[in-house]
């Protein structure tokens, strides 16, 4: 299976309560040039984003190319949630999956950083504005999956 992992695009100001942040302009042109390299180098069988707006605009840009390919909700990858409990929920919604499958998780600094870093045992490393890491792994659990591809927009 390959996960790829990817932070929202850039938010507007802190002018309303953290989950209503929206995506800026900016922040929308990251996500388009994201969203190009995924369609031209993968091909998602399922996307998965937090509740929060600018994670939800993020992936519905991102898989604009993917429209018939099913998205999911996961209130449990929130900039304030625990990082080890949500690599176990994400465990139970990808353990039912194919070994071919491809899934894209749009979520948060901190926590995205270090999911990253439970999943492959390595030293957390921040992500940029909608940067995607892709991940290689048979089973979504600390310490098993390797980095393969990673993907920063240029704006």
């Amino acid at each position: 299976m390959q996960v790829i992992l990817i932070r929202h695009g850039n938010a507007g100001a802190y002018t309303q309560p953290d989950h209503e942040r929206n995506l800026s302009e900016l922040g929308k042109a990251q996500a388009e040039q994201t969203a190009a390299w995924l369609a031209a180098n993968y091909q998602p069988t399922l996307f998965i984003h937090s509740p929060y707006n600018r994670a939800a605009q993020t992936c519905d840009i991102v898989r604009a190319n993917f429209a018939d390919v099913p998205v999911l909700v996961n209130a449990h990858i929130t900039p304030d949630d625990d990082a080890a409990f949500a690599v176990n929920d994400l465990a139970n919604t990808l353990d039912t999956l194919a070994d071919d499958s491809v899934v894209v998780i749009v979520f948060h600094m901190n926590i995205i950083a270090k999911v990253a870093s439970i999943i492959t045992g390595e030293a957390a490393d921040g992500f940029d504005l909608a940067e995607a890491r892709v991940y290689d792994t048979a089973v979504f659990a600390p310490g098993l999956a390797t980095e393969i591809s990673r993907f920063a927009p240029n704006l």
